[in-house]
């Protein structure tokens, strides 16, 4: 008793020596491509200036538990250490030679 064979309905394929040159891939560009290129625009600082102290307050919110008492807390304290360190970069930068001199 011989088994039959089985064979799908596919017809087969044959392979050729032949091949085909595959297209050229265009460079893909990523997020980070977008950043790069948005960061050299003139309206990246404002942006990332609100995206930042919204980020800020969001985690303040999230951290005092909705009591506001604690919220406003936590906010004038690092109010108080971003005005620290403004002033702290500023007589810094009062020592520095502008770029301006025109000499």
């Amino acid at each position: 008793m011989a088994q039959a064979r089985r064979t799908s309905g596919k017809r087969p394929t044959s392979r050729s020596s032949t091949k085909k040159k595959a297209p050229a891939k265009a460079p893909s560009s990523g997020i980070a491509d977008y950043f790069h290129a948005f960061s050299k625009t003139r309206i990246f600082v404002p942006v990332m200036s609100v995206v930042v102290m919204a980020v800020i307050i969001l985690v303040d919110l999230l951290v005092s538990w909705n009591n506001y008492d604690r919220f406003f807390k936590i906010l004038g304290f690092e109010l108080l250490i971003a005005g620290i360190v403004w002033v702290i970069g500023m007589v810094l930068s009062f020592g520095e030679p502008s770029g301006n001199t025109g000499n």
